[in-house]
C-alpha cells in the first residue's frame, strides 16, 4: 500500500496538481476508482488535499509517512477540529495551511468520502439483514439455501469483467441489460440499444449456460450484485406497464397475454366475447383478486414473482444490493466499486423511463383491496419485505405470517 501511495504522490507532482485545481481533481477521480476500501480512498484524498496546498516538491516529499495524521485532519468532522487544526499548522507552517473548509478541493472531497462511507455502511447493513433472515430460514426450512431454478436464468455473467448481475423484472433491468451489453461490446452506447433488443436479443450469457464446476467457480469468485424495489410498488408497476398500458400489452409476449385471458375469464363477471378473446383492459380490482388467489402463486410470471425466488439471496453471496428507490446514486456507487464506470454510466433520469410509484400512491392504490387480499399479498411477499428491509404499511411488524413457502 505504501509503494502504491508513493506512486500517487509522484503522479500528483509530475502533473503539477499542486498548483492546478482541475488537475488535482483529475487525480482524485482517477485513483478513487482503484480503491477497494474506505481506508484507501481516505489515503488518496489526504495526499491530494495536502499536495494541493503545498508550494514545491520539497514540501511534498516531507509528506511521506504522515498520511494517518493528515487523514485525521481531512476527516475533521469526526475528530476535534480545533486540536487537529493546531497540529496541522504546527507541522505545515505555509501560507496555505488554513482550515480544511477554506479549500475548494476539500469541499468536494470530504462530502464524497462521507457519502462513500454511508454507502459502505448501508451495504453492510443490508447484507447483515439478509444473513440474519437467511439463518432464521435455515432453522425452519431445509431448502432455505438452495439455488432456485429461476436464479440460474436470471443471473447474467460478464466474464470479461468477472462480474454477475441478477436481474429482477420491474426493477430497472432494461437499463442494466443495456449496460451489460456495452461491457461486452464497447462500441455500443445506451442510446443505441432499444428495449426490445435489450430484452429479447441481448446475447448475454446466463449462469445456467456454464457446466457445474465453471458455474461454482463464478459464484465463488466473481463479483455479484442485484437491485430490488418495494414489493408493493413492483406489483403496481407490473400492472401499470403490462396491462393498463394497451400499447405495451398489444405487443407483449404471448404468455403475458395468456395471463390476462385467464384473469378475465376467472374474475370478470359476465365478460364479453371480445374481452375473452383479447384479454384487454383487465382492471386493478381483478389484478388484486388474481395476485391474492392462493391457487395462482406457483404460476406467477417473473414480472411479479417474489424477488427472493428470482435471485436466491440466501444461496448467493451478493457483494452489493441496490435499491430502485435510489437507483442513480446507488448505481453510480456500485459501478465505481466494480470498476466499470470508465466504460459506461447508468443513464440519467432524463434518459430512463422507470414505472415508479411513490409510497403515497401505492397506499392509495391498495385502498381498493379487501382485508383478505391485503393479508394474502402480505403473506406472499413477506420474505421480500424482510430480506430487503422494506416496511409493509399494512402490517404492524415484520413478524412471520406463518405462510408455507411455495
Amino acid at each position: 500500500m505504501v509503494a502504491w501511495m508513493d506512486r500517487v504522490t509522484a503522479l500528483c507532482i509530475n502533473v503539477s496538481c499542486v498548483k492546478h485545481e482541475k488537475l488535482t481533481m483529475m487525480v482524485w477521480q482517477m485513483f478513487k476508482k482503484k480503491c477497494k476500501s474506505i481506508t484507501c480512498i481516505v489515503m488518496v484524498a489526504t495526499i491530494v488535499f495536502v499536495l494541493h496546498n503545498l508550494n514545491d516538491k520539497d514540501s511534498a516529499a516531507k509528506f511521506k509517512g504522515q498520511s494517518k495524521r493528515q487523514a485525521d485532519f481531512l476527516l475533521g468532522a469526526k475528530f476535534n477540529m480545533n486540536e487537529q487544526h493546531e497540529d496541522h499548522q504546527n507541522n505545515h507552517s505555509t501560507p496555505h495551511s488554513t482550515h480544511a473548509e477554506e479549500h475548494p478541493t476539500n469541499k468536494t472531497i470530504v462530502p464524497e468520502i462521507e457519502r462513500l462511507q454511508q454507502f459502505e455502511q448501508e451495504q453492510k447493513r443490508r447484507k447483515d439483514l439478509i444473513q440474519t433472515v437467511c439463518e432464521e430460514r435455515r432453522a425452519k426450512h431445509a431448502h432455505a439455501t438452495e439455488l432456485y431454478d429461476d436464479t440460474q436464468r436470471h443471473i447474467y455473467v460478464v466474464d470479461k469483467y468477472k462480474l454477475m448481475f441478477c436481474y429482477i423484472p420491474k426493477v430497472g433491468c432494461s437499463n442494466w441489460k443495456r449496460i451489460l451489453m456495452i461491457l461486452e461490446d464497447h462500441s455500443r452506447t445506451i442510446d443505441d440499444i432499444d428495449s426490445r433488443e435489450a430484452h429479447a436479443r441481448n446475447k448475454l450469457k446466463v449462469l445456467r449456460y456454464y457446466p457445474g464446476k465453471q458455474l461454482e467457480n463464478r459464484l465463488k469468485n466473481y463479483r455479484k450484485f442485484m437491485f430490488v424495489r418495494h414489493p408493493l410498488s413492483r406489483i403496481v408497476s407490473a400492472y401499470k406497464n403490462k396491462y393498463a398500458d394497451l400499447s405495451v400489452f398489444r405487443v407483449a409476449p404471448r404468455e403475458l397475454r395468456q395471463y390476462a385471458l385467464r384473469i378475465m375469464k376467472k374474475y370478470r363477471k359476465k365478460p364479453t366475447k371480445r374481452e375473452l378473446t383479447t384479454g384487454e383492459n383487465i382492471t386493478w380490482s381483478e389484478w388484486l383478486q388474481y395476485i391474492a388467489d392462493p391457487t395462482e402463486q406457483k404460476k406467477f410470471d417473473r414480472h411479479w414473482k417474489e424477488m427472493y425466488k428470482l435471485c436466491s439471496p440466501c444461496a448467493v453471496d451478493y457483494d452489493y444490493i441496490g435499491k430502485l428507490e435510489n437507483i442513480k446514486e446507488e448505481a453510480d456507487f456500485i459501478m465505481d466499486k466494480l470498476d466499470i464506470s470508465h466504460v459506461v454510466r447508468y443513464p440519467d433520469k432524463a434518459n430512463s423511463h422507470p414505472t415508479n410509484t411513490s409510497m403515497g400512491g401505492i397506499e392509495e392504490k391498495f385502498k381498493e383491496a379487501t382485508k383478505y387480499q391485503l393479508k394474502r399479498i402480505s403473506e406472499i411477499y413477506a420474505l421480500d419485505f424482510r430480506l430487503f428491509g422494506y416496511t409493509n404499511p399494512f402490517l404492524n411488524s415484520h413478524e412471520d405470517t406463518g405462510i408455507k413457502e411455495q
